[in-house]
């Protein structure tokens, strides 16, 4: 996704590490909202390959995502941007992992420019502890049945409660129509045992906890948060705040705030 022509250099990169089955378009109204007047953010949305339409996915990993987010983050860091990652769901396990060795601490230390200055977590997989996976917190297959199930290479949503799951706070048919845009996931992503998480990484940290979420429930929300040593802000939301406008306002504030600190 294309970078904010009219961002200022001297302001942080705002980089959106999606959730599982959502492409980023679904993150298309933050982005826009980031990039328009008064934030005039660069905004780095990039597609992760554990996410597709088809079998392309198989045997992806968060490995193979950090990978991708780093062809398009590094290139600015280089440049001597510094940037905010913001990490949707499980995109918490590939937006943890990307911040090794990145922050500006850990790169002023190597005598290079720029750096990652914090991450903000929005109802995301923030491990406290390495090798953790999607599956260890979600306590196994069986407690996962009712979204989704394993179809060859992947899994597949259950479609016709997809929509309910991850955006119950809005209409009926709206999220319905949202629920006809998920795509698969890589079985492996969710089984990946992690190898840098979020109780790692030393910069500020905000964990968005979205109250009233049907796919990952608040305590457990709060519990990841505490243990990984985020601050923890409340927000009433279902699983996906960026797709409703109250929720995504208050997203827009708390990552300018992470920004600006």
């Amino acid at each position: 996704m294309p970078a904010s022509s009219s961002a200022s250099a001297s302001s942080p990169v705002i980089v959106i590490v999606h959730g599982a089955f959502h492409p980023p378009v679904f993150y298309q109204p933050l982005v826009s909202a980031l990039q328009a007047p008064p934030h005039n953010y660069t905004v780095l949305a990039p597609a992760l390959p554990t996410t597709g339409s088809d079998d392309s996915v198989a045997g992806k990993t968060y490995v193979d995502d950090v990978r991708q987010i780093h062809s398009t983050l590094l290139p600015l860091l280089d440049a001597g941007r510094q940037a905010v990652l913001v990490c949707h769901s499980q995109g918490g396990v590939a937006g943890s992992a990307a911040a090794e060795n990145q922050t500006i601490v850990d790169r002023n230390t190597r005598g290079l420019p720029g750096g990652i200055k914090a991450v903000v977590y929005i109802s995301a997989f923030a491990f406290p502890e390495k090798g953790m996976s999607v599956i260890d917190v979600v306590g196994g297959e069986e407690n996962v049945k009712g979204l989704y199930y394993p179809e060859g290479p992947h899994y597949k949503l259950v479609a016709e409660s997809a929509g309910d799951q991850f955006y119950n706070l809005l209409p009926k048919a709206e999220r319905d129509e949202m629920g006809r845009w998920l795509v698969h996931q890589s079985k492996a992503s969710k089984n990946a045992s992690a190898h840098f998480v979020a109780g790692d990484i030393t910069v500020p940290k905000t964990y968005v906890v979205c109250t009233e979420d049907n796919v990952f429930p608040v305590r457990a929300q709060k519990a990841l948060a505490q243990a990984s040593g985020c601050d923890i802000v409340e927000v009433e939301s279902d699983h996906s705040p960026f797709c409703s406008e109250g929720p995504r306002s208050e997203l827009l504030r708390i990552i300018s705030s992470a920004a600006q600190a």
